[in-house]
């Protein structure tokens, strides 16, 4: 299950990565890195901030899911319109996939419940942050009037953890915390859902 669920995770990352590159002017080549960026950049800081080999270096099948991903995006964009809705909604696919992988992972490495979440939701949101920096655009996560993305990621994680200490060593678990996440992310983006503001009441004056 885990294994299906880190190609999942690189697979619709790569997808976003390209759809990210719709009408940016890039070519087919920077097409397929920005989808690898996506798809691998959360999972390589993981793994690099907790000293354990990197997962595609140590299986390069995970390369090419995301190459070919990357490339049936491209194709695909030539017969269906895929404007932000359908970005968003792979994305958020994307991000309950990556996150946790990210948080199974950790958890595996017996650290703290903590530390897992935390990692959960790096995993989930660094490859799209790395994407949106190479376009030269807010990350996603950071833009106004974002609907619960880190949020999402970090209860879906919670969700998982809860899970794992409930019904230990069950693949189950993954969905659990995949459905919490991919949910409460759809449903902020259909209902247009988000934490409140931070402000003062000196905001605007000079």
């Amino acid at each position: 299950m885990f294994y299906l669920l880190e190609h999942l995770a690189v697979v619709f990352g790569a997808a976003t990565g390209a759809l990210a590159a719709r009408g940016k002017g890039i070519d087919w080549f920077g097409v397929i890195v920005l989808g690898l960026v996506t798809s691998v950049g959360g999972g390589t800081l993981r793994d690099v901030i907790l000293d354990v080999p990197v997962f595609w270096v140590q299986d390069d099948s995970f390369l090419i899911s995301g190459v070919v991903a990357a490339m049936l995006t491209i194709w695909a964009a030539r017969f269906v319109d895929l404007s932000s809705m359908p970005f968003l909604i792979t994305d958020a696919f994307f991000l309950a996939f990556v996150t946790m992988v990210g948080t199974y992972k950790t958890y595996g490495l017996h650290h703290a419940s903590t530390v897992c979440a935390l990692f959960g939701v790096v995993t989930g949101v660094a490859g799209g942050m790395i994407r949106d920096v190479l376009l030269g655009e807010i990350p996603l996560v950071f833009r106004p009037h974002i609907n619960l993305y880190a949020t999402a990621a970090l209860i879906g994680s919670i969700a998982y953890l809860g899970a794992a200490t409930l019904w230990p060593g069950q693949s189950t678990n993954l969905l659990i915390g995949a459905a919490v996440t991919l949910i409460l992310r759809v449903a902020a983006i259909r209902w247009r859902l988000r934490l409140p503001v931070f402000t003062t009441p000196h905001d605007g004056v000079a």
